[in-house]
């Protein structure tokens, strides 16, 4: 049962993760395409995009485990 539980605590890590960097990632897409912002902007919106999905496989392969977010084994 607490496999379960972290499990579900590391899916809800990764939503976040996606939510907290996927927001700004689309604001600073839309400014690109409206030319609100130069278009070298797109070097750190990569960075980002990479970064955010680095961190989301790693709480979605947790939660496929059943490892809670913050340790790196199960109980």
């Amino acid at each position: 049962m607490i496999r379960i539980w972290d499990g579900f605590l590391s899916l809800i890590a990764a939503l976040i993760t996606a939510g907290v960097v996927g927001v700004p990632l689309w604001g600073a897409f839309l400014a690109v395409r409206a030319e609100m912002i130069p278009l070298w902007a797109w070097v750190p919106m990569i960075a980002l995009a990479g970064v955010g999905l680095l961190m989301f496989g790693a709480f979605a392969r947790k939660a496929s485990r059943g490892v809670h977010p913050l340790r790196e084994r199960r109980r």
